[in-house]
């Protein structure tokens, strides 16, 4: 628990493990299968590409009506990008802790976050906005998981040595798993046609706009979510907090995984500091000397 604003909290104790095994794997017999490594977290089923249950049949017009009616698009004047940080201190150690802020207008602890910038990079967006409304500077925390980006092509060394940085992607999964600085998760919302008309007193959406809609303003919201660390102090520096609305509104603290997830409002972001800490326990020894090479 915290002892106040700014202040860090007395640190559960998080046990590390050091496995490196695939974030997901595909059963060598019998019908294709992806096995997850975070079962516990797992938000949708996933297939392998070659599974025969699931093979896709682009010639059958049911694939295109459902396609057609499950498919989202929306003019840029329509839709919302926010960027957020789950940022840990001493995140290799037995006792990390992670950065709330209290929202005082709404009563509330929140992950940092906030809508990116033109011309600004989703990376770039959440760390800033991780400043501005705690005042702690942060900086990408890399860490071990699977991602569905795409990796760099394998490159030749000096030493004549095909280089690997980011992992080889699973050719039946789709997934690449290794160290990055890549999105941890992405946040949207999903409100039912009722809970929609009883929150805004609006007329109700039609079938294809009822999802992910922004309470205030009913744009489409989506949340880039990333891990993050702090650089020098973890208290509050109000020099860096820009806006004086942020200023009054935030109170920034420290809390362990548990407690933080006690405190929090949102169920997404209950979710984002979950996993954030699987893959802190994923890190290996190894890993952690390579992030401190990288810093």
């Amino acid at each position: 628990m915290a002892h106040g604003p700014h202040e860090k909290s007395v640190r559960s104790v998080v046990k590390k493990n050091h496995s490196t095994t695939r974030p997901v794997k595909t059963l060598a017999k019998g019908p294709a299968k992806v096995v997850r490594k975070f079962k516990e977290l797992a938000r949708r089923e996933l297939w392998a590409k070659n599974d025969p249950t699931h093979r896709v049949d682009w010639t059958d017009d049911r694939v295109w009506e459902k396609i057609k009616n499950e498919g989202r698009y929306h003019g840029a004047d329509e839709m919302m990008v926010s960027c957020g940080t789950v940022t840990v201190d001493e995140a290799d150690s037995p006792q990390p802790k992670v950065m709330l802020v209290f929202n005082k207008n709404i009563g509330i602890y929140q992950l940092p976050k906030g809508r990116k910038n033109f011309e600004e990079g989703h990376l770039e967006a959440a760390l800033r906005e991780t400043a501005e409304e705690t005042g702690v500077a942060v900086a990408p925390l890399r860490l071990r998981f699977g991602s569905r980006s795409t990796p760099p092509k394998l490159v030749q060394t000096q030493a004549g040595v095909r280089e690997d940085r980011y992992g080889v992607e699973d050719a039946l999964t789709g997934i690449t798993e290794g160290l990055s600085n890549e999105s941890v998760g992405v946040s949207e919302c999903e409100c039912s046609k009722f809970h929609h008309r009883r929150l805004r007193s609006l007329p109700l959406p039609s079938p294809g706009d009822q999802h992910n809609p922004d309470p205030a303003t009913n744009a489409w919201r989506h949340i880039y979510w990333y891990a993050a660390r702090p650089v020098g102090d973890t208290n509050r520096d109000e020099s860096r907090m820009t806006e004086e609305e942020d200023r009054k509104k935030f109170s920034t603290f420290w809390f362990s995984e548990t407690d933080a997830i006690s405190r929090l409002k949102l169920e997404d972001e209950k979710f984002m500091v979950r996993i954030t800490f699987a893959y802190l326990r994923n890190m290996s020894a190894s890993d952690w000397a390579s992030n401190q090479d990288q810093e």
